[in-house]
This record gives C-alpha cells, structure tokens and sequence, in this order.
C-alpha cells in the first residue's frame, strides 16, 4: 500500500492507494506525462477540490478520481530522475493556509502532524 497525506488549512485527509490500484495505474500510465509539473498541478487540484469538500461536510468521501491523482503524485515523486523532486515513501501534501499560493511536498516520515489537525 502507498500513501498521500494532504494537510490543507487545518483538515488532513489521507488517500491510501491499493495495490491493485496502483498496477492499474501504472498501466494506463501513457495517459499522463510522467513528470509533467502540468499533471502534477491537475492531480494536485482534484485532491484540492476534495480537501475544500471535506472542510465542507463532515462525511466527504473520496473515490476513483482522488485515488488516481493520489497515484501520479506518488509515483511522480518517488520515481522522478531529478533528485531534487525525488521523494521517497509515502507523500504529504502541505497546504497551510488552503488557498494553494504556498503548496510544499515532504516524505511522510519527515513530518509529523499534530493529533487534531
């Protein structure tokens, strides 16, 4: 299993990716570009428009989209040949304010979310 933690403004939500997902992912993986920071951008957005739901209501759920888009940031990040945007493991998203003007990428074993944020 793979991983995306988003903290924006307060909500964390995270987007846990299923193998088998993830396979099904990487086969269809021609869609995209592969470090594409445009892809990265609108994978980030569909999660961003998730988060501003779950700030919403309480009972947001995420489905196929959020776990596709959680799949490209993952894999954009954990496979990337420059090895300033190479992050390994499992991936948070940092979005302090939640207005998307200051958005920060971190490996999720070099952060630490307080409980209740």
């Amino acid at each position: 299993m793979r991983k995306v933690t988003y903290f924006s403004a307060g909500t964390v939500a995270d987007f846990t990716i299923p193998d088998d997902r993830f396979q099904e992912f990487l086969k269809s993986e021609g869609q995209f570009e592969r470090y594409g920071e445009d892809d990265l951008t609108k994978a980030r957005d569909v999660l961003d428009a998730f988060m501003a739901r779950a700030r919403a209501t309480a009972d947001a759920h995420h489905g196929g989209a959020e776990i596709l888009a959680a799949c490209f940031i993952w894999n954009f990040f954990n496979t990337n040949p420059e090895e300033e945007r190479l992050i390994t493991d499992d991936i948070v998203i940092i979005d302090l304010d939640g207005d998307l003007n200051t958005v920060e990428y971190a490996a999720a074993r070099d952060i630490q979310i307080e409980p209740g944020h």
